[in-house]
């Protein structure tokens, strides 16, 4: 019987050659992280995500989950600016790896490679509320940064797993031959949106903005994570209907009242947008975001 088992097995071997074996253990901080990762590293490359693309990564919680996670992995993806400071610190004590922690070569902070925009000029409190020191860490949501990121992927790869680098590098350029092409389609479908001026409810969308060249005039937080008071909305309806503002863009996860408020009382229309791989089923990697995002306006146009 085991002489048997030992023939069938090289039978086997033999009928299915260049199986592929996922080398690399990537944790990444976010769904977009891992899309990105993936469509770099392919075949070897095992990705797993802490946070779900559902979720406000800013709020997340350690849980033993994620230590297992980061216990394993050869590289950590982490969006930094404070993203995951509630959070990660104590995830990587935990974990007790020491090839992700800071400084090593498995942490590689994607925030490093980007031109942070929404850096305070002044020193931060809490009173200002939910300000990053370091910029605002919402900057995936520019697919110019989305080529600097897998770039930065393409490198550490590489770095980590020189038998097939080349392979990375070869994946990146083809990421970012489609990324461009795909964004002169998404800059001419919102073509409509240049110079124009939109609320949003929270910061997070300001690379949105820059990205497609529209100026995000007001929020309908009063201040970046405070729920907005009755006079802060009654200014909005007046400011709202002077500049004759057409969209209040919003990520899925906040409150809906107030918008469908500003929209009784002004008829803006509310633009719901998906903030990251994995927000909705069909958003599987980062051109499906774009594409999403774009349909978004779309619908509200």
């Amino acid at each position: 019987m085991k002489k048997t088992f030992i023939v069938l097995s090289l039978v086997l071997g033999m009928a299915i050659p260049n199986i592929v074996f996922a080398s690399l253990k990537i944790v990444t901080t976010t769904q977009d992280l891992a899309a990105i990762a993936k469509a770099i590293g392919g075949d070897y490359v095992n990705v797993k995500s802490l946070t779900p693309g559902t979720r406000d990564p800013h709020y997340a919680e350690a849980k033993p989950s994620m230590i297992r996670k980061v216990f394993r992995a050869d590289l950590l993806l982490l969006i930094g600016a404070e993203m995951e400071v509630g959070w990660l610190p104590a995830v990587l004590r935990s974990s007790r790896n020491i090839n992700v922690q800071l400084g090593s070569k498995g942490h590689l902070d994607l925030s490093k490679h980007v031109q942070l925009l929404g850096i305070p000029d002044a020193p931060v409190d809490r009173s200002m509320g939910d300000v990053h020191s370091e910029g605002n860490p919402h900057y995936w949501l520019d697919p110019q940064n989305g080529l600097k990121i897998a770039k930065a992927v393409s490198e550490k790869l590489a770095a980590l797993d020189k038998e097939y680098a080349l392979y990375y590098k070869n994946n990146f350029t083809k990421f970012e031959k489609t990324l461009t092409r795909k964004i002169v389609e998404w800059q001419e479908s919102l073509s409509y949106l240049n110079g124009k001026q939109v609320v949003a409810y929270h910061t997070s969308l300001l690379y949105l903005a820059n990205a497609f060249g529209f100026t995000i005039i007001k929020e309908v937080e009063p201040k970046p994570g405070i729920s907005p008071s009755a006079s802060h909305l009654s200014g909005l309806v007046s400011l709202i209907k002077q500049q004759n503002i057409k969209w209040l863009i919003m990520e899925p996860y906040y409150e809906k009242r107030s918008a469908d408020f500003l929209n009784r009382k002004t008829g803006i229309k509310k633009v719901v947008i998906p903030q990251s791989v994995g927000a909705r089923d069909k958003i599987k990697n980062y051109f499906d975001l774009f594409d999403a995002i774009v349909t978004a306006f779309n619908e509200a146009k």
